[in-house]
């Protein structure tokens, strides 16, 4: 081999044998309060994904605010070299701030590169312990009856679920109000407080985050979103028994910021959606109400569910009178 093919070859092999991968600690950006669905997945995918690459270390920073607008408009500005990274909930960032945080945000909702879904959680409705209501067909009557009613919300999906409900139901919008929180936690123990004068009645949140005080007998569920009857608790019925199409979740993915390089971006697909598929994790969604889609492990099928839920959701939302808000 001559001199100059050497010189060629020693200057390719380093370059061909080193893929990126973090070397230093990533910043992980949840635009909701600590114990949220996103961050709950989140920990347990990197959980997995340390066993084959200890150099993969982060710091968790919570910034919530304006249903994650405030962390989003951060994380516009974030440098594109892998060490930050961020967690939105799909309904929040790719529907629902193109309705009520419009004015605020900064991107749209194809702004930042997304990477893949982390999983999805049903939406369950929960009352507190001391309420009489106990079926979907009790809530639909209770919400007709005049009275003034509350139901805590924390988030983008969880505001979609209520305005399709009171939409398909008939709910008495002047009496119905939907109390916004900032995330599904406090949101949650908002209802585990209630005694008539105090709390929220009402909830709607992911199963994922209700199920601890449901197991604790702090709330009781009484119907969820979607088409899929959930094993862990079978005598809880469908919300689409009084709302048909209520196909809501709260699902979570992984983005990192705009113009990344696809090196980096290979890098989180591959680790996450490998962590994703392993039985470990099949073993925690079964406990925690979770589930995930084969079909958007990837960018591309990320994007075209992005756009499915824009199609699907927003005409509704636009239905909605913003200046009595």
């Amino acid at each position: 081999m001559s001199i100059k093919k050497l010189l060629i070859a020693a200057v390719l092999v380093p370059v061909m044998a080193v893929a990126w991968e973090p070397s230093r600690p990533v910043t992980v950006v949840i635009g909701n309060t600590p114990g949220a669905g996103n961050e709950m997945a989140f920990r347990k995918l990197a959980e997995i994904v340390q066993k084959r690459n200890p150099n993969f270390v982060y710091v968790v920073q919570n910034i919530p605010g304006a249903d994650s607008v405030i962390a989003n408009n951060r994380f516009l500005e974030a440098a594109n070299d892998g060490y930050t990274i961020n967690l939105p909930s799909h309904m929040s960032s790719y529907v629902t701030n193109d309705i009520w945080e419009k004015s605020i945000k900064k991107y749209n909702y194809d702004s930042f590169v997304d990477v893949l879904t982390m999983g999805k959680s049903p939406l369950v409705l929960v009352a507190s312990v001391k309420s009489g209501i106990e079926t979907p067909q009790d809530f639909v009557k209770y919400i007709q009856s005049g009275r003034t009613i509350n139901v805590a919300i924390g988030g983008g999906a969880h505001r979609t679920a209520f305005e399709y409900l009171m939409d398909r139901a008939r709910g008495n919008r002047d009496a119905v109000k939907s109390i916004k929180f900032n995330g599904p936690v406090p949101a949650l123990q908002s209802v585990g407080q209630w005694d008539g004068r105090t709390g929220t009645e009402f909830g709607i949140m992911p199963i994922a985050v209700a199920k601890s005080l449901i197991d604790a007998g702090r709330v009781k569920p009484i119907g969820f979103t979607g088409t899929r009857k959930m094993p862990q608790f079978p005598a809880v019925p469908l919300l689409n028994t009084v709302a048909p199409g209520i196909n809501v979740y709260a699902a979570w993915s992984i983005q990192l910021p705009p113009g990344t390089p696809r090196d980096i971006t290979e890098w989180y697909q591959q680790q996450f959606s490998a962590a994703v598929r392993s039985a470990e994790y099949r073993e925690y969604v079964d406990a925690n109400v979770i589930f995930y889609e084969e079909s958007e492990l990837t960018p591309a099928g990320l994007k075209r569910h992005m756009d499915e839920l824009r199609t699907a959701f927003i005409p509704v939302l636009n239905k909605i009178d913003l200046s009595k808000e």
